[in-house]
């Protein structure tokens, strides 16, 4: 009998000790500053699929699905930045033309490299906390750093004809130095539009969007 309850406590222990591990490792920041391994990317680009359309999208190994929330954001790692957070805590009812906002992914020492630019609104007529916000606009740049993976394997690297290829129900601009494909979602309220530069043919910046 004591060996059998020796047994059942030193289980109990071993699962304990297993669920606190992952808990923390799941509420730190992570140590590698949000550089997402050669596995997280490849599990990220499969789960995504090939229909640019559904507006779904992986930024450092993680998947998220516009539209979206400002907790969608801090959820996985984000944090308004400094200033953000000295300005703007709230958002009054039926604020439809908010400020866009930074903000950027948390490493161990603070913020990570990683940044974009985020619009929320609140169209409800109730003042709501800024995570509470739903984002109107969220804007990704090759210079801010993040790793990003589109449906069908688009990168920063995909050049105008393979986006063009891989998309259905597009616009398509490329004129006067100004190149970019918008895609309609397939809720039709919203869209992504794919800047290029016009020299180097490859992506600049990443932008989702609603209808106000």
């Amino acid at each position: 009998m004591k060996k059998q309850l020796f047994r059942h406590f030193s289980f109990l222990a071993c699962i304990t000790s297993v669920v606190i591990a992952v808990t923390a490792c799941g509420n730190s920041a992570p140590s590698n500053g949000g550089i997402p391994t050669e596995e997280q990317l490849s599990a990220a680009a499969d789960a995504l699929g090939s229909e640019i359309s559904s507006l779904s999208f992986s930024v450092d190994g993680a998947v998220y699905q516009f539209p979206m929330y400002v907790s969608d954001m801090t959820d996985n790692g984000w944090a308004f930045d400094s200033a953000t957070k000295s300005d703007l805590k709230t958002l009054p009812g039926d604020t439809l033309v908010a400020p866009a906002v930074v903000m950027r992914k948390k490493a161990a020492d603070g913020y990570g490299a990683t940044s974009c630019s985020v619009q929320p609104i609140n169209k409800s007529s109730s003042e709501i906390s800024l995570e509470n916000a739903r984002l109107y606009n969220l804007k990704f740049s090759r210079s801010d750093a993040p790793t990003l993976i589109l449906p069908s394997g688009i990168t920063w690297d995909s050049t105008f004809e393979e986006v063009k290829d891989a998309c259905k129900h597009k616009t398509t601009v490329d004129q006067n130095g100004v190149k970019y494909i918008q895609i309609k979602g397939d809720d039709t309220s919203y869209t992504v539009t794919i800047h290029f530069d016009a020299t180097q043919n490859t992506i600049t910046s990443i932008e989702y969007q609603g209808r106000l």
